[in-house]
């Protein structure tokens, strides 16, 4: 492709004037995606930070656990949110917890637009720019599920595994899902920390029955904190062996082409909710995607498709 048409798909002239006709009318919004675009040509590698983005990435000083992620496929993020809000998204699973939730043990699924606490982990600017960097721009919220754990004398069934096990292998360079494990009051290896098997998410596939025994490592962190970890790690839960209760919000994010576990889409037509929500719920439950939107006039909204085309390449 020439530079002339690299330019123009992403959305400006050589001369500085809008070359699409589709981005007419967005404002400045999408000028530093734009302007990213235009840097990178298109060819953001993986792991890396877009322009756009790196003041973010600075601002939370979240350099050092990207290189450790790309390294290792994990890391573990400090002093995400204060503790008077992880309390109170500790009541919030808990008051929405049944005896058998989704992940086997006492929990909760399907969290989002049920509690202010959940949406606004959800939203937390340090996850997101995290998530980013990983899932690239316009990611979306896929799964939102709860789990307490208690002690316990063997390890819950499951096994190593990698979270986009429904991608075919080899899996693709560019990570396609991230899970943020957010404890209410962090964990450590005895309080049932996640357990990885470092590096394993160069294999790009899935872990044979032999290597799901593999040696594993916990990501511990303190309350505040949250464990992350990339869509291809090998990874299993911990075992608690102390007193008490692991409370842990799932939060997984996909990139803007996959197929998100979860449907939210739904409280897109609940005015009220979208009235009050955190604003970076719109982006996170697809509001500018362009999937869906064809009609009898038109093949598809062409604004969205623009956007899309931009957003997918950071």
């Amino acid at each position: 492709m020439s530079e002339r048409a690299q330019t123009a798909e992403a959305g400006t002239s050589d001369e500085g004037r809008p070359a699409n006709p589709n981005l007419a009318g967005m404002g400045e919004s999408l000028k530093p995606l734009i302007d990213s675009v235009q840097r990178s040509r298109g060819l953001l590698g993986p792991y890396d930070v877009a322009e756009h983005l790196q003041a973010r990435i600075d601002e939370f000083d979240l350099g050092d656990a990207i290189d450790h992620f790309r390294e290792h496929g994990y890391a573990a993020l400090e002093n995400v949110a204060p503790p008077e809000e992880m309390d109170e998204l500790r009541e919030a699973i808990h008051g929405l917890a049944k005896p058998k939730g989704a992940l086997g043990g006492r929990g909760a699924a399907y969290l989002l637009g049920r509690h202010p606490a959940i949406d606004r982990i959800a939203t937390n600017p340090k996850i997101l720019a995290f998530a980013e960097v990983s899932v690239g721009n316009g990611l979306r919220a896929s799964q939102f599920a709860a789990s307490i754990m208690g002690k316990s004398d063997k390890l819950v069934a499951g096994g190593i595994h990698a979270d986009q096990n429904w991608l075919p292998a080899p899996f693709p360079e560019h990570n396609c899902v991230i899970t943020f494990c957010i404890p209410c009051d962090g964990m450590t290896d005895e309080e049932g920390a996640t357990r990885v098997v470092p590096g394993s998410h160069l294999a790009r596939r899935h872990p044979t029955p032999e290597e799901s025994r593999s040696e594993t490592v916990p990501i511990e962190v303190a309350k505040g904190g949250v464990a992350v970890w990339d869509g291809s790690v090998w990874h299993g839960t911990g075992r608690r062996t102390v007193d008490g209760v692991r409370t842990v919000l799932h939060a997984t994010y996909q990139r803007l082409y996959t197929q998100p576990i979860d449907d939210y889409t739904y409280l897109l037509k609940d005015e009220e909710y979208i009235a009050s929500a955190p604003e970076a719920m719109r982006g996170l439950l697809g509001e500018r995607l362009f999937f869906g939107t064809a009609h009898d006039d038109s093949m598809v909204d062409m604004a969205k498709f623009t956007e899309a085309t931009i957003r997918s390449k950071l």
